[in-house]
């Protein structure tokens, strides 16, 4: 009896510190501290970062040891927007008093050097330098060797730059005179040699490997060699290849050669002003729409090259948005571009003569550009980092070809290999991907000696000479572990790897979602090392999760240290040291969820009305009583089971449109978000097969009051909540957000942006998945577009739009749905928002967010419905706050306007059928 009671207090205990802790709302939303960036010193034993918000509106900047022992805090009087950088020993940083601080790594040492309002650090072999004006000259530069602690002035200098052990010094002439010259300093010795004298020199760029600078003057471009007596004009307005009406642009770089500047030659192009009164003539035989001329692009840039041999520019680009692609190799020569061809309007090339994907290979030294016939129709293609070959992706034979350029050879090199490589997060959309997973640019061996892709699992090894067979990498593990690889490190750059290196691998597990790590050395057999997995996230390159979840581990560059950032759920996003990726040495504490009442989550699976097996989160309150019954929410957007374990920041919405699912479970509901598959086609078809049947699943739950389930979805999800809602009568509310209701005349509409059709949303596979014309398919986009069944709706619906929406969904759109539920007689509201675009901020995401929790409170919880849904709000009383009040009489949303005879015909249309057309 005693040990019962004992248990019973423990319950009660428990439960009343659970609801003891406050619900999510405003208040946290401005509290809520977040993890700002980190970096980590060259030789990892030292990283900083930032907590922005600890305390309320401010900044604290936190300096420790990768090991965990020591730890340096700042939480006030550090300059904003000042230097904040590390070196193997040291932490700089200047104060609010214009002091340089100079922290001694692993100690609580700070030393000053005052009146220093700018300071910068380099680096140059093992010296660390640091550079700043002295306090009693500002035109006097202090050089100081952080080693020796020796300080080198320099005088009159206007102002300085260091890269790569070049110090460069901009002196002004002395009097009235507004000359300034450029300088190279030898650190040691204190020389400063003048290599040129003129009027505002810019943009400069250094290349310390061929020991050679180039910079600009006005509309000149300046080279110098080192050691050679002055720098000289090599391209001026004058330089041959100059048109009319453009200007020498930006120097971006040198060639990895030496040979060449990489530049662009720069115009303006008059705007299309539409004119008043003058007919505009629309022709069948237009490659671009008139709406689209008008909106084209009034910068013009040029990708261009200056032979730094013989002084001469050629212009490479002859059309404005080419892509270009340089090779990237650290040794090579880079002698080739390969450049595609803009198209007019993207995904129309399956329909459009005028449009096609073309390539052309453009020889630097002299412009030549030759066109790639095999490459007709293809999207996408890579320039090898020593240029030695193309890789490309057919997609209509699902083959990685490669093109030899010296001999013009083209290889398949997957042939005969029953492999998909289509992306496992768009395996619904086939078309809408190429070069496997996520559009990830693939690895190279060193000298092109071999590259690395992605099919749906497991990465693969291609000789893109052809001489050897492809190799399984991760030797099929993850498609027999149902786990996704990729390079951990992966970006937008291309990576350039030796043969004996060991690749760290992110891992995501597809069936239980857990994210971790495995290592794999390139010249052994067999499979990957399993390092760590579990139930956390780290990076996944879903495609499914929010964005800004993942995170790529940062590296030291003279160490095997690295800095990750672990999430959960339930454990806020934090920093953490690892050397092997098995042990994790925690840096950051961050846990401001504690202080509420927060969420956990559940994966669930069951069956689709199609047998399809599906996963789907359910967003349970921490204080959860499995002896309740909770109403939920139904929240979708494509598959959003991957993130099981991201933790979501309270805020107003996400992604300006959605609920904010910590906010929701604190107050008392559950939330419940579905994988979704769809049907080239037939898209919504897929949708109410996985959410009716969700419904179905969750109803057998017995915390679950069938009765009061919602449903909420934005912008695609908006159209799948119109169509679930005139589909069904198993949800007691509904929200939709900028979305669309009519496939038929959203086909023929125009993007106001971008003046280009809407034709492109839909196919070949646009998000809308339709696959073909409306056409071709008419019974399609009929059966797609809830429009057409307005009359059978039950569910209380809250429609947001906004006026300026440039998406797919036009508020016109979203008028005739609204102005159809109201004619048919059905409960309805619309909130229109005149700033945002496809979604709000600031002042209209407070008004939605509190409209969207008080409609659901109404339907979901029988709270007392606000007066704006009770009596509406009239055009002279529009205000943030107008209706907010909740209702006190008792009253309840009554019927529509509908008198009495037309309601019946509204009542007898329900007894029919939803519009439905039988798909062949």
């Amino acid at each position: 009896m005693m040990r019962f009671f004992l248990t019973m207090m423990m319950i009660f205990c428990v439960s009343s510190l659970f609801a003891q802790k406050p619900l999510i709302d405003s208040t946290a939303y401005k509290a809520w501290p977040s993890l700002g960036w980190s970096k980590i010193s060259k030789n990892g034993q030292y990283v900083f970062y930032t907590i922005e918000g600890v305390p309320v509106g401010s900044k604290t900047l936190i300096v420790q040891s990768t090991d965990g022992k020591w730890k340096k805090e700042f939480n006030e009087g550090l300059k904003d927007g000042s230097l904040r950088t590390l070196s193997d020993k040291y932490f700089f940083f200047i104060n609010k008093n214009d002091s340089l601080g100079m922290l001694i790594l692993g100690t609580s040492r700070i030393k000053y050097i005052p009146k220093i309002s700018s300071c910068r650090l380099f680096e140059t072999g093992d010296r660390d330098y640091i550079g700043y004006p002295s306090k009693s000259n500002s035109k006097t530069l202090l050089i100081r060797d952080l080693s020796s602690n020796k300080e080198r002035s320099f005088t009159d200098v206007n102002s300085w730059n260091f890269n790569e052990d070049v110090l460069i010094l901009y002196k002004s002439a002395q009097g009235n005179d507004q000359k300034q010259t450029i300088n190279i300093a030898d650190i040691i010795t204190g020389k400063v040699s003048k290599i040129w004298e003129g009027y505002k020199p810019e943009n400069l760029i250094l290349d310390v490997k061929h020991r050679q600078l180039a910079f600009k003057a006005g509309d000149s471009i300046w080279h110098y060699k080192f050691d050679s007596a002055n720098a000289v004009c090599i391209s001026d307005r004058n330089s041959s290849g100059i048109t009319a009406g453009l200007t020498l642009g930006y120097l971006e770089s040198f060639s990895r050669d030496g040979k060449f500047i990489l530049t662009s030659l720069n115009g303006k192009k008059e705007a299309i002003k539409p004119k008043n009164g003058v007919v505009e003539i629309w022709s069948y035989t237009d490659v671009q729409l008139q709406t689209e001329q008008e909106k084209a692009t009034i910068d013009q840039r040029y990708v261009a090259v200056i032979d730094v041999d013989n002084h001469r520019l050629i212009r490479l680009q002859q059309q404005a948005g080419e892509d270009f692609q340089f090779s990237k190799s650290e040794d090579d020569i880079t002698k080739v571009a390969l450049v595609m061809n803009p198209l007019v309007v993207d995904r129309q090339n399956i329909w459009n003569t005028a449009i096609e994907y073309s390539w052309d290979l453009v020889t630097l030294k002299n412009g030549n550009r030759k066109r790639l016939n095999f490459l007709d129709g293809m999207e996408s293609a890579i320039l090898s980092p020593s240029a030695k070959y193309i890789l490309y992706f057919d997609k209509q034979k699902q083959v990685y070809f490669s093109y030899e350029i010296a001999t013009e050879r083209l290889q398949n090199l997957t042939k005969g290999l029953n492999v998909s490589w289509t992306d496992i997060n768009r395996d619904d959309m086939p078309d809408a991907s190429s070069f496997g997973r996520g559009g990830l640019p693939p690895a190279w061996l060193k000298d092109d000696e071999s590259v690395l892709v992605y099919d749906r699992y497991d990465i693969w090894k291609l000789d893109p000479s052809n001489k050897e067979t492809p190799i399984n990498l991760t030797n099929g593990y993850g498609k027999r572990n149902q786990i996704i690889f990729d390079y951990a490190f992966a970006s937008d750059e291309v990576k350039i790897i030796a043969k004996n290196e060991k690749l760290y691998l992110t891992a995501f597990n597809k069936e239980n979602k857990k994210n971790g790590f495995f290592l794999k050395q390139l010249d052994k057999a067999g499979d990957p090392e399993l390092l760590h997995m579990a139930p956390y996230l780290y990076k996944t390159n879903s495609g499914y999760v929010p964005g800004g979840s993942d995170f790529s581990p940062i590296k030291a560059t003279k160490s095997e240290m690295y800095v990750v950032r672990r999430m959960s759920s339930t454990d806020a996003p934090n920093y953490f040291s690892t050397k092997d990726f098995k042990n994790f040495t925690r840096l950051s504490d961050l846990q401001p969820q504690k202080k509420y009442n927060w969420y956990t989550t559940e994966l669930h699976t069951w069956k689709s009305l199609d047998g399809r097996k599906l996963q789907g989160i359910l967003y349970k309150p921490e204080n959860f009583d499995p002896n309740k019954k909770y109403p939920v929410i139904f929240h979708y957007y494509e598959r959003k089971s991957d993130g099981l374990n991201v933790f979501i920041t309270p805020e107003l919405l996400c992604n300006g449109c959605q609920i904010n699912i910590p906010t929701y479970v604190s107050h008392g509901y559950l939330v419940f978000t579905p994988d979704i598959y769809y049907k080239i086609g037939d898209p919504m078809q897929g949708t109410y097969d996985a959410i009716i049947s969700a419904a179905s699943y969750l109803s057998t739950l017995p915390f679950v009051n069938d009765k009061k389930m919602g449903l909420q979805g934005c912008s695609y999800g908006g159209l799948q909540t119109n169509y679930l809602i005139t589909h069904s009568d198993k949800f007691a509310a509904a929200v939709s957000s900028s979305g669309l209701s009519n496939m038929i005349s959203a086909y023929g509409d125009i993007y106001p942006d971008e003046g280009s059709s809407m034709e492109v949303y839909f196919e070949p596979v646009g998000q809308a998945r339709m696959g073909k014309s409306l056409w071709a398919i008419p019974e399609s986009y009929i059966k797609s577009s809830p429009i057409f069944n307005i009359h059978m709706v039950k569910t209380p619906v809250l429609i947001m739009h906004t006026r300026k929406d440039g998406s797919a969904a036009s508020y016109k759109d979203a008028q005739q749905f609204f102005t159809g539920l109201r004619r048919m007689g059905k409960k309805t509201w619309m909130l229109a928002y005149s700033e945002g675009d496809h979604g709000i901020l600031g002042k209209e995401a407070d008004d939605f967010s509190i409209r969207m929790l008080q409609f659901f409170d109404h339907y979901l919880k029988d709270k007392p419905a606000p007066l704006w849904m009770v009596d509406g709000v009239s055009a002279e009383n529009r205000s943030w706050k107008a209706g907010l009040e909740l209702d006190t009489k008792g009253r309840t949303p009554g019927p529509g306007l509908l008198i009495p005879s037309e309601q019946a015909k509204v009542d007898s249309l329900m007894t029919r059928k939803p519009i439905t057309i039988t798909l062949k």
